[in-house]
This record gives structure tokens, sequence and C-alpha cells, in this order.
């Protein structure tokens, strides 16, 4: 049958044979070359693993990247936060002094159910430190039914307002020296416990700190508020000489 085939066509078979053992010799030494660089079949679970630089690279860039983020916020966030501190301060120092002017006016009222921590300055003082009486016995045992107590709302004004052992040069420390000390010779006791009373500092600092708010002077009189107030008034006047001072009848 092959030799009744015409010459063109059984070239054209034996090519297309030629073709087809070809392609599959190639298969096959393509499958062969895939073999030998894949090396032996070893299970997966008997293979080498990667080294520890390779596991390790990955979580150390991610270390690495979280310590830059973190960096940066810190950089950002510490000169907003620096810039913002005067401000801050102000605002908790503000604060501070209105929680102790808040705690003086528990100290200068009287104790009661509402307010057990009162130490009853406004006994004497009166409740709005308008000033009023007391009976008194001074130490020669001579009893004065209606002692006169000074008004403490006009105290920051110094001799100006009817204080004159309340100095122009530090009036506030003046005043602090009056709480703690007392008077002598007047129903005025000591109060702080470095003299024998039942107040700590603090509790003298929240006092004054109440008293200041509550002056009825004008600003521009008032020693414990206004510093040049107090500059002036400290200042020798047309009949005092820089060295002189006050009698003790003046005051």
């Amino acid at each position: 049958m092959i030799l009744a085939l015409s010459t063109p066509v059984t070239i054209a078979l034996i090519a297309g044979a030629v073709v087809a053992l070809a392609f599959v010799a190639g298969l096959i030494a393509l499958a062969i070359r895939r073999r030998a660089a894949a090396g032996p079949d070893i299970p997966a679970g008997m293979r080498p693993g990667p080294a520890d630089e390779v596991l390790e690279r990955s979580q150390l860039e991610k270390v690495l990247g979280w310590g830059i983020l973190f960096l940066l916020v810190v950089a950002l966030w510490l000169p907003a936060l620096w810039l913002r501190e005067p401000d801050q301060n102000l605002d908790d120092a503000i604060e501070l002094i209105r929680r102790s002017e808040e705690r003086g006016s528990q100290w200068f009222q009287v104790a009661d159910e509402e307010n057990p921590t009162g130490f009853g300055c406004a006994r004497c003082h009166g409740p709005e430190a308008q000033g009023g009486t007391v009976p008194y016995t001074t130490e020669t045992g001579e009893f004065i039914p209606d002692y006169p107590v000074p008004a403490l709302i006009d105290v920051c004004g110094g001799p100006e307002f009817g204080h004159p052992q309340i100095g122009p040069e530090d009036a506030v420390e003046d005043i602090r020296a009056t709480i703690e000390q007392g008077r002598e010779g007047t129903p005025m006791p000591s109060w702080s416990v470095s003299f024998a009373g039942p107040m700590n500092d603090q509790q003298i600092q929240d006092l004054i700190n109440y008293l200041i708010t509550i002056q009825e002077v004008p600003p521009e009189a008032n020693l414990c508020t206004n510093p040049a107030a107090a500059a002036e008034e400290s200042q020798p006047g047309p009949t005092m000489s820089p060295g002189a001072e006050e009698s003790p009848e003046a005051a």
C-alpha cells in the first residue's frame, strides 16, 4: 500500500513522523532536565528550612518600620507639647488658686453640718468679713462686752483703708503674720501650728487667697495684687525723711 502512494505523500508522511518523534524526544529531554535540576524527591517535612537570617529579616524590617513611625510621631508631638506648655502651666496655676480660694472660704466660716471644716473666722469678723464686735477680757482682767473687730474686706488697702499694721511693702506677708501669730492684747489668737494654733501653712495660704478675692478696695489701691500701688505707698511722703519711721502713736 505504501508503494502505491505517490512520492510527495510519502515524503510528507515521513516528515510528519520525524516532527512527531522530535517533539516527543524534546518533551522527554525537558522532563529529564527538570528532574535533574530539582534534585532528589525529598518530602516537604524533611527538606531543610530557610536560614535564620531569612526567617528573621521580615520581623526585623517590621520592628524597624514601627520604630521609625514611632520616632516620627514623637518628633512631631514633642514640639507641639513644648509650645503648649506655658499655657498649660498657666491654666494649672489658675485652677490651683481657684481651688485654694474655695477652700479658704470654707475655712473662714463657722463649722456646721454643711461645712464641718470651718475654723470660725466669721464668728468675730462677720460672715461677709464686714467686721463686728465680740466680748473680750483683757490680760488685766478688764471685760469689754463689745470689742471692735476690724473688717477684712479692705485689709489689702493698708493704712489708707484703716489697717495701719498692714504695711505697703509686703501686705500679704503682714496678713500672713497676723493670722499665724495673732495680735497680742486683742481677741485675735494665733492660728498657725507653728504658734500653737490649729491651721497648717496650706490652710493659711488658702485663707489669704480667699481674703484677696473679697476685697472692696479700688484695684489701684490694692496692696496685695497691685505692686505699683505698694511701691507708691512705700515711698516716703513729703514730711517724712527717707530714714524716718512712723511713731508708735501714729500706729
